[in-house]
């Protein structure tokens, strides 16, 4: 993601807060009911968690991602799996989402992956198995080359790297 958007994002996150925060001290005051306050404490934790991401991404200087001969290197998103080894990848699918390009990433034992995420991290990814069917999604909007040049260059890779195994 460019650094452009992510101060665009940084800077809407800013506005959520203050609207979460006005709502929350005007429920203090009396002004508004429970609700505007639950709502406005909720703006501010997740549009607070948001910005804290979008900024540690402004200074992040490692690549989002990394195709070699070990795999793939994916720090390309909040839900970034880190390193996915050739021989754990069942298949590898180009497809669209909502109008968004997607990198769709099938594991041959995708409950152990998934047994291996900690925290807000593994619920989210039980959330997003529930939208797409692959367990790895890779966005063209984290990334700058175009997606089908990058599925590409990893189809080409993982076929390599089968048959490698098969000599």
């Amino acid at each position: 993601m460019g650094k452009g958007k992510l101060w665009l994002m940084s800077f809407g996150c800013l506005i959520f807060i203050a609207i979460g925060g006005w709502f929350f001290a005007e429920y203090l005051n009396g002004n508004l009911i429970l609700a505007y306050g639950i709502v406005g404490i909720c703006c501010v934790m997740l549009f607070g968690a948001c910005l804290v991401y979008f900024i540690r991404k402004l200074f992040d200087r490692s690549p989002a991602l990394v195709i070699d001969y070990d795999g793939i290197l994916d720090n390309s998103s909040y839900l970034a799996t880190g390193l996915v080894r050739w021989e754990n990848i069942q298949q590898i699918e180009l497809y669209q989402l909502a109008g968004q390009k997607m990198i769709g990433i099938q594991l041959k034992e995708p409950e152990a992956y998934l047994e291996s995420q900690r925290g807000l991290k593994r619920q989210l990814i039980k959330i997003n198995q529930g939208m797409v069917q692959a367990p790895i999604n890779i966005a063209q909007s984290a990334l700058r080359m175009p997606l089908a040049q990058i599925y590409e260059e990893m189809m080409m890779r993982w076929h390599s790297y089968q048959g490698s195994r098969l000599s």
